[in-house]
């Protein structure tokens, strides 16, 4: 609750007493009733009380509760000033009509004493609390006090003589036992109350228990001798509570001041005790003077001594924060790895600097650098001494500079940014420097202008075009070669949609909708129109660029002129065409001959056999020889048409299906197993793959490879073929590999060649058409054949086939 007058920011309200009416309940019940004590002490009857709780109450509720306190301060004043000291049954009309006026003037009285009181307190105290020190106390305890007390001592006897309750001769005598009254009540319960509602009042005192045992032993066994045995002993209390104030603070001091005020009051009621007079309102008057002198001197000490501790506490703080902030400072300066940091005085000296300055230094100039040192005695080299000095005579007129310089003992730049230092009179004491090493940035930078001026270079000296355009086609960059191909400058598209490169019967923007649609296109081919008019076709690649937040942002293009290219694809397109047809006829002519020849070849052979059986043993030696020669050539002569019509009949097959591999070698072995029995040849068989291509072609192709190593084996090694596959990217190779004779290097290509023979007939049979006829099975799948082979040691055949 925050209020005018209040202070309760520095005080613990209870929860209950949190909305007006049940403050001004509380406020108006616990009024009355220190009224009602303190009207007890009252002697003599129409008398004012010389000690009113009531008062100091009323002082310290407005204080701690705010303004919202005043009503319940008015009822209970109303209350008690009329009712309480009179008896409610013998009160009739006439007399309680006369009665109200004193209740009203005395209660508004009291209502403008507080909101008075409270208001020079709260504004002399700085919104601080009245005891947080000795000058707080004394506004509270003597300014406070006396304008309180003096509005409602001089209301409340001016409305009672008025009335008639007190005469004049009465007068002074009542007003100054009315002003003593609140004032002790004042002095007694509100530092009571503001002290022990503090907020924390607890936490902030670490005095030990067993001096608190004592001292509060020692206040009772004084209290007992003073007021009951030896009066003349009285002023000893003053030293005691000088000791709880020192010791224990404000709350145990006031605490101490009540108990002992009790004891007073209740012996000096009595008749008893060392304030005793022969009036008994005199002697509480004494002992009004008597407690306010202690308890104003003790809470003045109390509140010094608060002062003292928070000045130690605050010196303390001060000093936690100093090493903190010094700890800091110096984490601050070294945490940067790679850093330099320090601060130059108006004279050149060194104010601070950290560790990598103090390298940095020693590495430069061999030099160990110290507080208070001054450049000119670091710096040995003129030229950077003198660059230094002119850069901080520039910041001591409030400059702020940054330089980079380039050191060429470790070939590194440096960025220096010099700044001001400014005491609490913004006047310039110094400066502060930090230079970091920003050899990386640098280089960077050095790298990134090659890589522009690089991409600069092939963007303005490739052939190809490229383009950047915004997401709906409007032209931004354009590579110069665009002129080339189309015939406008790059000046004259930018800015420009790229519709006006379209064809008349193409639709508007459809490649960048596509582009829109599927964000990237390759290869893709359209026909533009150049500023001639002339129709080109042209290659895009064209992907949408995005920005970070997820939008397009532009539209990359390469485009290439393939015009050429297009019409030699139809050239080569004809001719491949043309080049079918003839190797169809060549073919077919192949067949025919080949068909054609094989008849009369068979009728010579035949009639040549015939010849031989008929013509005699022993006749002419020559005539049997020439019949030999001639049917050996008529063998010979039919094997080369055989081999001839296979070669042709290779692609025939018209349907490519899946075939296993490991049954296509299993066909063919099948089909030389008695050439492989008789040679016994040892076939190692891997795991072959399932692959696409014609069944027939491919078991001649294994047929042919396995027979023409069995043809080649050496004569006195066992034969070992080892058949194999692997993956390789999108092909299978395969690999045929034999522990025969070998080729030399210099055949290695001539094998592939049909009819071409490499070994001696007459030891070596064959016509030399088998790997010819493998060269061509593996061309028609699509794949390659090469060999490898040492001389002497064996023959791997190796061939491609698509997966």
């Amino acid at each position: 609750m925050k209020s005018v007058n209040s202070l309760n920011y520095s005080y613990s309200i209870p929860s209950k007493l949190t909305t007006t009416p049940i403050v001004v309940l509380v406020v108006t019940t616990l009024y009355i009733l220190l009224a009602k004590i303190s009207f007890l002490i009252t002697i003599d009857p129409g008398t004012v009380s010389p000690i009113y709780l009531g008062a100091g109450f009323a002082f310290a509720s407005v204080l701690i509760l705010g303004r919202k306190a005043l009503i319940g301060i008015w009822i209970g004043s109303f209350y008690s000033n009329i009712f309480l000291d009179i008896e409610i049954a013998n009160l009739h009309k006439e007399h309680l009509l006369s009665l109200l006026p004193i209740g009203l003037f005395i209660s508004f009285g009291t209502v403008i004493a507080t909101i008075t009181g409270t208001n020079i307190v709260t504004r002399l105290c700085k919104k601080e609390h009245p005891l947080s020190n000795g000058q707080n106390v004394l506004i509270l305890l003597i300014l406070g006090t006396i304008s309180y007390s003096t509005i409602t001592s001089l209301v409340g006897v001016i409305s009672l003589t008025y009335h008639g309750s007190i005469s004049a001769e009465q007068f002074w005598y009542t007003y100054k036992t009315w002003w003593l009254g609140d004032s002790i009540g004042i002095i007694l319960i509100t530092p009571f109350m503001l002290s022990w509602f503090l907020k924390d009042s607890f936490n902030k005192n670490n005095f030990k228990f067993f001096e608190l045992t004592l001292y509060g032993l020692a206040t009772i066994l004084l209290c007992l001798s003073v007021f009951f045995q030896h009066n003349d002993l009285k002023y000893l209390i003053l030293p005691l509570l000088f000791w709880s104030a020192y010791r224990f603070g404000i709350q145990i001091t006031t605490l101490s001041i009540i108990i002992i005020a009790l004891f007073a009051i209740i012996t000096t009621a009595q008749g008893i005790g060392p304030f005793n007079e022969k009036n008994i309102n005199d002697s509480i008057l004494f002992l009004d003077l008597f407690l306010s002198v202690i308890t104003i001197c003790s809470l003045f000490l109390a509140g010094i001594s608060s002062e003292r501790k928070k000045a130690e506490d605050l010196i303390k703080t001060s000093e936690k924060n100093l090493r903190e902030n010094q700890i800091l400072l110096e984490s601050t300066l070294e945490s940067p790895k790679g850093v330099s940091i320090y601060s130059i005085g108006r004279n050149f000296e060194y104010l601070c600097f950290n560790s990598q300055h103090s390298l940095n230094m020693k590495i430069m100039y061999g030099i160990d650098i110290y507080l208070g040192m001054k450049l000119q005695d670091c710096i040995t080299n003129k030229g950077d001494l003198g660059d230094s000095m002119a850069v901080l005579n520039k910041v001591f007129l409030g400059q702020n500079i940054t330089t980079v310089r380039h050191f060429e003992f470790n070939n590194s730049y440096w960025e220096f940014r010099t700044s001001p230092i400014l005491n609490q009179n913004d006047e310039i004491i110094g400066a502060t420097v930090i230079s970091t090493n920003i050899s990386k940035k640098i280089k960077a930078e050095e790298a990134l202008k090659k890589s522009e001026e690089k991409y600069r270079n092939i963007f303005e000296n490739i052939q190809d075009v490229i383009i950047q355009t915004d997401p709906n086609g409007i032209f931004w960059n354009i590579s110069p070669s665009v002129k080339d191909i189309t015939g406008y400058s790059s000046e004259e598209l930018i800015g420009k949609p790229t519709n006006v490169l379209q064809t008349d019967e193409e639709e508007p923007d459809a490649v960048i909708k596509l582009i829109q649609e599927k964000f990237i296109l390759k290869d893709f081919e359209k026909l533009i129109k150049t500023k001639s008019g002339k129709i080109i076709c042209v290659s895009l690649n064209a992907k949408m660029i995005f920005d970070k937040n997820g939008s397009p942002h532009h539209i990359d293009t390469i485009v290439q002129d393939i015009t050429q290219r297009k019409k030699d694809e139809k050239e080569i397109a004809k001719q491949n065409q043309k080049l079918q047809i003839q190797n169809k006829e060549l073919e077919q002519f192949a067949y025919i001959t080949s068909h054609d020849l094989q008849e009369p070849l068979i009728t010579l052979k035949c009639f040549s056999e015939l010849i031989k059986a008929d013509f005699p043993k022993d006749a002419n030696e020559n005539i049997n020889q020439y019949l030999d020669f001639i049917l050996e050539s008529s063998d010979r002569m039919q094997k080369l048409i055989k081999g001839l019509l296979d070669y042709s009949r290779i692609g025939s097959q018209i349907e490519i299906k899946d075939v296993d591999s490991n049954e296509i070698v299993n066909d063919a072995i099948s089909i030389l197993t008695d050439n492989i029995q008789k040679t016994e040849t040892q076939i190692i068989i891997g795991d072959l793959p399932k692959i696409q291509g014609y069944s027939i072609e491919l078991i001649q192709l294994f047929q042919n490879l396995i027979e023409n190593a069995i043809k080649f084996k050496k004569k006195e090694t066992p034969l070992i073929i080892n058949i194999t596959a692997k993956q390789d990217e999108d092909n299978w190779l395969f690999a045929v590999e034999d522990n025969g004779i070998g080729i030399e290097d210099h055949n290695k290509e001539k094998v592939f060649i049909i009819f071409k023979r490499l070994n001696n007939r007459d030891e070596y049979s064959g016509i030399g058409i088998g790997l010819a006829i493998c060269k061509k099975i593996v061309a028609l799948h699509g794949g390659t054949i090469w060999v490898e082979s040492t001389f002497g040691q064996g023959t791997i055949v190796y061939f491609t086939l698509p997966k």
